[in-house]
């Protein structure tokens, strides 16, 4: 038993640790798709698979131009002001009420991330999640100016056939994050400890310095063991319903899927929280050690 080092940043990653994305996801995507059903009069699959095309290229659920990139808009590119009007934004309005419904952080984790700073920790988010994406994540449940850099996927650019409104934000910089955005290449992509790294590197941090939360166990505690730093498993992330698992299968892309949600696995890691307010027992420095394996006394005797 020994304690954790002197910890001065807590490296967090977000989606199923700080709020929990299929809860909001599967929800807001399907009254999406209802209303574009009510307002093109499609057939349901051929809207998903339209859908799930452009979220593949794209990699991500939430990529805001997903209706005018795909191919249900091609017998209407000719005006795209009143495809704009009568089905792009009333299916956006479906999208953003649900999603302003269920989009909620887990207990504790915006009190967790104020008193990380109190103590003079900092606190930076890494994402598989494009940029534009993670960002307006975070400022929707009010804790982007809780962090002190995020770490992302490259973000996306405005296609052809947006609203002017949309256009005239952009180049006004209305969008643009309050906090330090770094966006990493795609292969950077975890499990790669390539994002991990560059914040180590960044902030002039070793990897004991670091505290780094996830839920993957797949795909971020191989990072925080590749860097060094104090891998603290988010196993409250994996809890997913199967009834949540089988619907989102029929409306996300699976390569954004696996992005975001980690597999049903067996695998475990030592230092398992079942709530982000436990960052702080780690922080402070409670004594963890992973399990022993106990080898067995005797040759084909089977014992342990």
């Amino acid at each position: 038993m020994r304690p954790v080092p002197r910890i001065r940043a807590v490296v967090t990653d977000l989606d199923n640790t700080l709020y929990p994305w299929v809860d909001y996801i599967v929800p807001s995507l399907e009254a999406m798709v209802d209303s574009l059903v009510a307002t093109t009069g499609l057939p349901r699959i051929r809207i998903v698979q339209s859908l799930k095309e452009v979220y593949t290229r794209y990699g991500s659920n939430e990529y805001p131009f997903t209706i005018q990139e795909s191919d249900i808009f091609k017998p209407y590119e000719g005006d795209f002001d009143s495809f704009d009007k009568l089905v792009v934004e009333p299916a956006a309005r479906a999208f953003q009420s649900t999603r302003a419904r269920f989009l909620k952080t887990y207990p504790g984790v915006i009190e967790t991330l104020r008193w990380i700073r109190e103590q003079g920790l900092k606190v930076v988010g890494l994402t598989d999640a494009p940029r534009n994406a993670a960002v307006h994540r975070l400022r929707m449940l009010h804790v982007e100016g809780l962090f002190d850099a995020l770490y992302t996927l490259p973000g996306y650019e405005l296609p052809k056939n947006v609203a002017p409104r949309i256009r005239r934000k952009e180049e006004a910089g209305g969008y643009l994050p309050s906090i330090t955005v770094q966006e990493l290449p795609r292969e950077a992509e975890k499990p790669s400890p390539a994002g991990l790294r560059r914040i180590l590197s960044d902030l002039g941090l070793r990897g004991a310095e670091v505290i780094y939360v996830g839920d993957n166990v797949k795909k971020d505690m191989p990072v925080a063991a590749a860097c060094g730093a104090v891998g603290v498993w988010a196993e409250y992330g994996t809890y997913i319903s199967a009834e949540y698992r089988e619907r989102l299968a029929i409306i996300s892309a699976r390569s954004v899927t696996a992005r975001h949600v980690s597999e049903e696995v067996h695998e475990r890691w030592p230092l398992a929280i079942s709530s982000f307010v436990q960052v702080k027992d780690v922080v402070e420095g409670s004594r963890w050690t992973a399990p022993r394996v106990r080898k067995a006394k005797g040759k084909g005797k089977g014992k342990a």
